[in-house]
């Protein structure tokens, strides 16, 4: 089974229940919606088809919902996309009309104040660059040094500007408003600086109906970030390296080396690291992937990203079922190549401080010890599952929750696999309902499973593991008629015992 997951964003390409479906059968696991783009009835239509085609998968599928967040644009352009040449003077200004190949609306009150003559200014990805040559009170008068073509709403960026605004404003909260009346998992917050912004959203989610179960990703696409790194990766459910911004904002041949550290600091603190933009660029009108691309997806998987995302590939790409089953094909061959090592020893010198943590890593040591087949956790609120994942066991995590926007949340956690939980009344009960639930994944092998619960009622943490054979409960009773074989009862209680998680 395949540990890294994988994010796609629906656009027009795939804005349809059957053709989410298809993503999802070809190896997807969670849905990103882009509120930068459409409208509220627009991107409301929009998540209801994604669960519509969730539940005809049958599948626990997270949803992600990412704002726009403070991010300088464009406004309209009148014939899109337009061409702009090196030489040219362009205008950026406050008028609200379409701009054309002389000017170009910007909404930004305070614009004669964030650039002075001789800043750069750089449009899109960055390819695009402009010089400004003189500040008016309404306008930017610029010549342009590297062309190219520009549409509507495209990214502005004044690298030399100090542009104090708020991250998670007016307009992104009623984007996330109504994301939240629609069941999203996920809010991700763009242009993130400090843990403070984090704790600012976190505060306004849990006073909304049901924004205690939305997890929070914070979008790393600021130098600024990289300081706080720490700090936002602890507010954080989990952090994703946007390189698109961030590729701007840092120097370009520093980019992989930030990439690393981002993903190991994510690691290093039992949270999820996605990454994004690009992975398979060439795919919006190719159906196979660069050789560059492939070798970018597999070193995520071998830097320990939980998860790898597509962008324009999947919203607006001639092939984006095909992406998705590349993504799926690159992490699959990699991921034995991947050493877990590093961040067992980081998590093991974490754990003195967080003790909650010693039962995970006792479990996963005994899944390797034992060759087991699946590691499987009981949670209540997912923790125990991530803290398992953390630590990367070669075997799949089943985590059985009765909670499915757990379940749901936990679909971006690379080597988790999310359950409804069975019922039962005791140990012995969860045991032969773990054993079966196991067997009808597709997991290959015969080795025992190792088991996680609470001892010895229900809702206590997690306090203890004990190995199940594939045909035994964890006391040596056939879990099926007729087998005669028995279990290793080593790392198990005697007598029967109410199990939680």
């Amino acid at each position: 089974m395949r540990r890294t997951k994988i994010l796609a964003t629906v656009g027009p390409a795939t804005d349809r229940v059957d053709r989410m479906g298809e993503l999802l059968r070809a190896g997807a696991d969670a849905f990103r919606l882009n509120l930068s783009h459409g409208t509220a009835d627009q991107h409301r239509a929009t998540l209801r088809r994604m669960h519509q085609a969730a539940q005809r998968v049958g599948r626990e599928v997270a949803l992600v919902a990412d704002v726009p967040g403070p991010k300088l644009r464009l406004g309209e352009i009148a014939a899109p996309p337009i061409r702009l040449t090196p030489g040219q003077r362009w205008t950026l200004d406050l008028d609200p009309a379409p701009g054309d190949v002389r000017r170009a609306p910007v909404e930004l009150p305070t614009l004669e104040r964030a650039a002075r003559r001789g800043d750069p200014v750089l449009v899109g990805d960055g390819s695009i660059s402009l010089t400004v040559e003189a500040v008016g009170p309404r306008s930017i008068d610029t010549r342009v040094v590297g062309g190219g073509s520009v549409g509507s709403h495209a990214g502005l960026f004044l690298p030399r500007a100090h542009l104090r605004v708020e991250v998670f404003g007016p307009e992104d909260r009623e984007h996330a408003a109504l994301a939240l009346s629609e069941g999203i998992d996920y809010l991700a917050l763009s242009f993130v600086r400090s843990a403070r912004d984090l704790t600012e959203a976190r505060a306004w989610l849990d006073h909304r109906p049901n924004g205690r179960s939305v997890g929070l990703i914070a979008k790393i696409e600021r130098a600024e970030a990289l300081a706080a790194i720490d700090g936002i990766v602890a507010a954080s459910d989990g952090i994703m390296v946007a390189r698109g911004d961030l590729g701007i904002e840092v120097r370009l041949d520093r980019l992989a080396l930030e990439q690393k550290r981002l993903i190991r600091t994510a690691n290093a603190a039992g949270r999820f690291a996605i990454v994004a933009t690009q992975m398979l660029l060439s795919m919006v009108q190719s159906p196979r992937p660069t050789r560059a691309e492939a070798t970018d997806v597999a070193n995520a998987v071998l830097d320990g990203a939980d998860a790898v995302m597509l962008s324009e590939e999947s919203a607006i790409g001639r092939y984006p079922v095909e992406a998705v089953r590349w993504l799926s094909r690159i992490a699959t061959t990699t991921e034995p190549a991947f050493d877990p090592r590093w961040v067992r020893e980081v998590r093991a010198r974490r754990g003195r401080a967080e003790p909650d943590a010693s039962v995970p890593a006792a479990a996963v040591q005994l899944a390797e010890g034992v060759g087991a087949r699946a590691l499987v956790t009981p949670t209540h609120s997912g923790r125990t599952a991530r803290l398992v994942a953390a630590l990367r066991p070669r075997c799949p995590i089943v985590a059985l929750s009765s909670d499915p926007s757990v379940r749901r949340r936990l679909a971006l956690v690379a080597g988790v696999e999310a359950r409804a939980e069975p019922e039962h009344e005791e140990l012995t009960g969860l045991a032969r309902a773990a054993a079966r639930l196991v067997g009808t994944l597709p997991i290959p092998g015969r080795g025992p499973i190792v088991l996680t619960a609470g001892y010895p009622v229900e809702g206590r943490p997690t306090n203890l593991i004990t190995v199940v054979d594939a045909d035994l409960g964890p006391y040596g009773e056939p879990l099926r008629r007729g087998t005669g074989r028995r279990a290793d009862r080593s790392a198990s209680l005697r007598g029967p015992r109410r199990a939680a998680g």
